[in-house]
């Protein structure tokens, strides 16, 4: 290799390490844990847990009562992620954890919420929508960001 194709390689890597510092933003790898409609926790909850003992308090305040085993997490690498919608008068009601993004000093997490339709039929009971994520540990701030609807055509 000559000292023209070195230097044209090394030019090429500094751009490329240059873009991707400029965006400064880093994509977090999401496992969903659980998802659904029926949570015991009836209160909108958004937060981060990094602890064993504090997702065991948060599961047992969801699952009341019910059989579903805990998913396992590794808090050694992993943290779980938890939105919840609180009660709901009816079905039709969603919340999906849809992005997790390391932003500077802060840990941008994307919430999509949905609500039914006025004219749409729904089941008419109370409901409490809920999602729990596990994503590679981190010490950012967490800051939950609501999902922009995707615009209809």
């Amino acid at each position: 290799m000559n000292a023209i194709q070195t230097v044209g390689i090394g030019l090429a890597l500094a751009c490329l390490l240059n873009c991707v510092t400029v965006t400064g933003a880093q994509t977090y790898a999401i496992r969903s844990l659980k998802k659904g409609t029926f949570s015991g926790i009836r209160e909108v909850k958004q937060e981060v847990v990094k602890s064993a003992d504090a997702w065991e308090k948060l599961w047992k305040q969801h699952s009341t009562g019910s059989s579903d085993k805990i998913p396992a997490v590794d808090f050694s690498k992993e943290m779980v992620v938890v939105a919840t919608l609180g009660t709901k008068r009816t079905g039709g009601y969603t919340i999906e954890i849809e992005g997790v993004e390391a932003k500077g000093k802060t840990l941008n997490i994307s919430v999509k919420k949905t609500s039914p339709p006025p004219d749409a039929m729904t089941i008419q009971a109370l409901t409490a929508p809920f999602h729990f994520v596990a994503v590679p540990k981190s010490d950012l701030k967490p800051e939950f960001l609501e999902a922009k609807p995707a615009e209809k055509k």
